[in-house]
């Protein structure tokens, strides 16, 4: 459903690197942390060797265990709701606009509304920037607020670049962490990897 484009520079960095003293954990792994930072505006950013392991992380990170409960949209890879899972929580999900096959921010309030008479309202919520168009993020933040401090950890797997209301995704404005894939159907690719920023 997508193929990268590896060009020659691509690879000759790729060669550097290897014959350089570090072929992990080296300079170029902070240098890459540090563009990605810089260019979405973020104050960290943590490479690791995948966004669902990113996602995990984040999880683990806000603390999220047995008996939590987070949300996220179904329509995303399956890696969205699994680090919740991973770490013994509840996954529910919140059905996506039609229009913009994000998470729809009506349902979202309306979910949110009914779980707080419930006394069940959620410790994360994971909205996803379906194919790289982004969630509305100030929107969305201002709902979740209103119900105390739910933890929001953007799924950006596919929108490095991408902005909501001006702002880049990934710069954590409106949100807690947010996660970057670099898998070679993404943006760019880095064969694997993905980036949490904060």
């Amino acid at each position: 459903y997508s193929c990268q484009i590896i060009d020659d520079k691509d690879i000759k960095a790729v060669s550097d690197v290897m014959r350089d003293e570090f072929i992990t954990q080296g300079p170029k792994v902070n240098e890459f942390e540090t563009k990605i930072a810089r260019i979405v505006g973020a104050k960290y950013s943590i490479s690791v060797n995948s966004a669902t392991t990113a996602l995990h992380l984040c999880c683990l990170a806000i603390e999220i265990k047995k008996n939590d409960i987070v949300w996220t949209t179904p329509n995303s890879f399956v890696a969205s709701a699994n680090c919740a899972l991973y770490c013994g929580a509840e996954i529910d999900f919140v059905d996506i606009d039609t229009k913009t096959r994000n998470m729809s921010l009506d349902l979202l309030n309306e979910k949110l509304i009914i779980a707080k008479k419930l006394n069940k309202l959620p410790k994360a919520i994971i909205p996803v920037h379906f194919s790289g168009n982004p969630v509305d993020m100030e929107q969305f933040s201002k709902i979740v607020k209103k119900f105390g401090d739910i933890k929001i950890i953007e799924d950006a797997s596919h929108a490095l670049g991408a902005k909501s209301s001006e702002i880049n995704i990934g710069s954590c404005k409106f949100s807690d962490l947010t996660v970057f894939s670099f898998h070679p159907v993404k943006m760019i690719t880095t064969a694997e990897g993905g980036m949490v920023t904060t």
